[in-house]
């Protein structure tokens, strides 16, 4: 289950209210908890932590719940295969 705290932080990233890095760290949560499941890969440095503007769309879709949980963890696994984000 995805925590509250991380929805949340979805859609103050989408409205500038916190960084890409403090978004990232969310979304490495969900990864540290295996939450969402990617191949193994070496570690990033949170600083090497990339993420393009672009995704703010999908993630505001799923803090208003135009898209599921399970369609949003579906898209950032599929960015994080692609290497589009980097975590």
């Amino acid at each position: 289950t995805i925590p509250v705290w991380v929805k949340q932080n979805a859609d103050w990233w989408t409205t500038g209210q916190i960084s890409d890095s403090e978004f990232l760290e969310g979304i490495d949560f969900l990864f540290e908890k295996q939450i969402v499941s990617v191949p193994t890969r070496d570690a990033v440095t949170e600083s090497q932590w990339k993420i393009p503007q672009w995704v703010q769309t999908p993630a505001s879709w799923w803090y208003e719940e135009k898209i599921t949980d399970e369609e949003f963890l579906k898209i950032i696994e599929n960015l994080v295969q692609r290497e589009i984000i980097v975590i």
